[in-house]
């Protein structure tokens, strides 16, 4: 006896066509490593990979205040050998102007005080190494 089902011819068109899948692998996920919340320091890589310090640059602030006779200006802060338990004097240039410089390798973050006893009004300075800044302070 003949079978009633026919098998179908495939033309070559649809043999074409016809896509083989390869099996699929299991995805794989990679842990990042935990990452430190310290702030990174500043740091320069030279080509034959010694890591070295950045280069010190000099640093101004320059108040321009009339602080009267007697007295005299203070910075206290952070960075380039500043203290916030105790002030550094600034320089008077002349009667207006008082300058201090320093070398500073990372930014400085410092306030104005008169007679290293009255803070200066307002929020504290921030100066970047190389910079120089100049002020006119309240008290």
């Amino acid at each position: 006896m003949k079978s009633p089902i026919k098998p179908k011819k495939v033309t070559r068109k649809a043999a074409a066509a016809t896509t083989v899948v390869a099996p699929v692998k299991p995805a794989t996920v990679e842990i990042a490593q935990p990452v430190s919340l310290k702030p990174a320091r500043a740091t320069q890589t030279k080509t034959n990979g010694k890591t070295v310090k950045p280069k010190a640059t000099e640093t101004t602030i320059e108040a321009k205040i009339d602080v009267g006779f007697g007295n005299q200006l203070y910075v206290r802060g952070q960075g380039a050998g500043l203290s916030w338990e105790r002030g550094t004097p600034l320089t008077c240039v002349d009667g207006s102007t008082w300058r201090w410089t320093a070398l500073a390798e990372e930014k400085l973050v410092c306030k104005l005080l008169l007679n290293d006893q009255v803070w200066a009004s307002g929020e504290d300075l921030v100066v970047a190494p190389g910079k120089r800044v100049e002020i006119t302070p309240a008290f």
